[in-house]
């Protein structure tokens, strides 16, 4: 069989081949565990779909929290976990709890000016959703 390296397809951009022009296999057929015929599946009780369900519902949510020490809106520490560290003016660098009880039992470990802040990762970037706090209140000097 010859293939030609220029043939167009049609509403494609570039010249290449498909994958099956170039031999390689296409996986349409349904594939069962271990051999067994899709006769064999498993049957899920009312409970196990309930607890799927939540735990996608549990995944696709944005919502994390993020342990931070604020001073002022130009001078924020957020805690990095695995490093036990502080990394200054970047959330990036700072650990993402998916649960608020988690950062809570962190929370006990650390000092007293730490806080726990709400993000949200839509879009594969992070969006603080909880205003800042500085832990010192912000006076202006009065005029006389």
């Amino acid at each position: 069989m010859t293939i030609k390296a220029s043939k167009k397809l049609p509403g494609s951009r570039n010249t290449k081949t498909r994958d099956r022009d170039r031999g390689m296999p296409k996986y349409r057929t349904k594939l069962s565990m271990h051999g067994a015929s899709s006769d064999d599946d498993w049957e899920l009780s009312p409970a196990q779909i309930k607890e799927l369900k939540r735990r996608v519902r549990d995944a696709d949510d944005p919502i994390r929290y993020m342990l931070v020490s604020e001073f002022s809106r130009r001078f924020v520490l957020y805690y990095n976990i695995s490093d036990d560290v502080f990394a200054m003016n970047e959330p990036t660098r700072g650990t993402l709890f998916k649960r608020r009880a988690a950062a809570e039992k962190v929370k006990t470990l650390l000092s007293s000016g730490v806080s726990i802040v709400k993000f949200s990762t839509k879009g594969k970037k992070l969006k603080r959703l909880s205003p800042i706090r500085p832990r010192w209140p912000i006076t202006r000097p009065t005029k006389a």
